[in-house]
């Protein structure tokens, strides 16, 4: 049977939203044979799955779902998992949906040598390849080293990877905080340092979650009184639909999915971008909490479908080979990143985040209830290895000041002395943001 076209099948604009999920069998399978946490086999059903299919395809048609899967779901003998993969390479032909899949757990590199996560990956896809029968073209993978998206693209074909997960520290079991959010290739030295030259990984590398940017700039679930907050708040419906009341989550999913797909985020950047990941164990246990769940979710979706009427979702796949046709390396980014508050949890009411992200660096600005303020400044032009073996929890990138604020020198600096002490940063900023309005505000603080 001849393979869907993976390019989008909406309309010509440029707004996407990536919609990805996961079967597993435990809920962190961080190698082969070491698992941890829960066994979610019970979770994961033939009829779960095609419920969160019909979900996506009832609220925005023309959508494609990557599926993520773990070794043991992939590999798993019982009838309950061959159904499961009988069911997704139905979804796969009907739809267009793309396989893949999840090393380590989101974590491969914590528990595992780059050799060991090397072979799981090329073994894997050979094994995808008999079950499926299309070539899998993307990984859906946490964190990944750069070493091992490398190989991923050399040894087993790969051209996209879901390698990091943007603003990650102190949630879960391992931390990456440095990276740019929207599409980049990464460095050979570090997966979340955009490449140079000879120095760029060819595989386009996405985030993992789409997170608000002003409750980002928390570490972890930092406390607000009585209140948890999480510092991956956004889109997400863990922390969102499973953990607030209906009326209250889906004002900060639309606020976030605002933030991206309005007119100004497309224009400045070309691409208003979203990325969600729903598990299948997370459908049922919110599911079993609440029926009602999934069909929020699903007015999520139908509620982009309506507000952008050319949002169109392709498989990560898709993304990244639109991702290659506009820019060959990393010399043409220039992203601007722009959210305010919107009152839930740490994404405190009045203040606004702006984000310049490119090859050179990231620089994170903070105003409306302060004079801004610079939160963040990350120098990419300095080289910063990754950790060489397993067992190291952080793989941050913490540049000169941090958005997470857990260190001494990570206090927002007022922008006028900041760019003071960087002239340097100012005018490569005004070089490539030429004409930004959004630069504008920021520069005239200086003034």
């Amino acid at each position: 049977m001849a393979l869907p076209d993976p390019t989008p099948t909406r309309g010509p604009g440029d707004r996407r939203l990536t919609l990805n999920s996961v079967i597993r069998k435990h809920q962190i399978e961080a190698t082969r044979t070491r698992w941890l946490w829960e066994d979610e086999t019970e979770l994961h059903t033939a009829e779960t799955v095609l419920a969160f299919s019909d979900c996506a395809r009832t609220n925005l048609p023309g959508a494609r779902i990557t599926w993520g899967f773990s070794w043991g779901a992939l590999t798993d003998g019982s009838d309950r998992y061959a159904t499961i993969r009988r069911t997704v390479r139905e979804l796969c032909e009907t739809y267009g949906d793309d396989v893949t899949f999840v090393p380590g757990g989101f974590f491969a590199n914590r528990y595992a040598t780059r050799d060991e996560v090397a072979r799981d990956i090329a073994e894997a896809v050979d094994v995808l390849g008999e079950v499926f029968t299309r070539p899998v073209r993307s990984l859906l993978a946490g964190f990944l080293a750069a070493e091992n998206i490398e190989r991923a693209g050399t040894e087993a074909g790969v051209r996209t990877v879901q390698g990091n997960i943007w603003s990650q520290f102190d949630i879960d079991l391992q931390d990456g905080d440095g990276s740019i959010a929207y599409p980049y290739y990464p460095s050979r030295g570090n997966f979340l340092i955009p490449g140079r030259g000879a120095d760029r990984v060819d595989v386009v590398t996405l985030d993992g979650w789409t997170v608000d940017l002003v409750a980002a700039r928390t570490a972890g679930m930092s406390h607000g009184g009585e209140t948890t907050y999480n510092s991956r708040l956004g889109v997400g419906p863990i922390e969102t639909l499973h953990r607030m009341p209906p009326d209250r989550a889906l004002r900060q999913m639309q606020a976030t999915g605002e933030a991206h797909l309005d007119e100004r985020n497309v224009e400045r950047n070309g691409l208003g971008w979203v990325t969600v990941n729903y598990e299948i164990a997370e459908v049922s246990r919110g599911m079993a909490v609440d029926p009602a769940i999934l069909g929020r979710f699903g007015d999520w979706l139908a509620w982009m479908a309506s507000r952008w009427p050319d949002l169109a979702c392709p498989t990560m796949a898709g993304l990244g080979e639109e991702h290659r046709a506009r820019h060959a390396d990393n010399e043409s980014l220039r992203y601007i990143l722009r959210q305010e508050g919107t009152g839930i949890d740490a994404s405190t009411a009045g203040e606004r985040v702006t984000w310049f992200m490119n090859a050179d660096h990231r620089l994170g600005v903070v105003d409306g209830l302060e004079p801004a303020k610079v939160f963040d400044y990350t120098d990419y032009r300095r080289p910063v290895p990754e950790p060489q073996g397993p067992g190291e929890r952080n793989w941050s990138f913490l540049g000169e000041i941090n958005q997470k604020r857990t260190r001494p020198q990570d206090a927002p600096v007022p922008v006028a002395e900041f760019f003071d002490a960087h002239p340097d940063v100012a005018e490569a900023l005004s070089a490539r943001y030429a004409g930004a309005s959004e630069l504008a505000d920021v520069l005239e603080q200086v003034r």
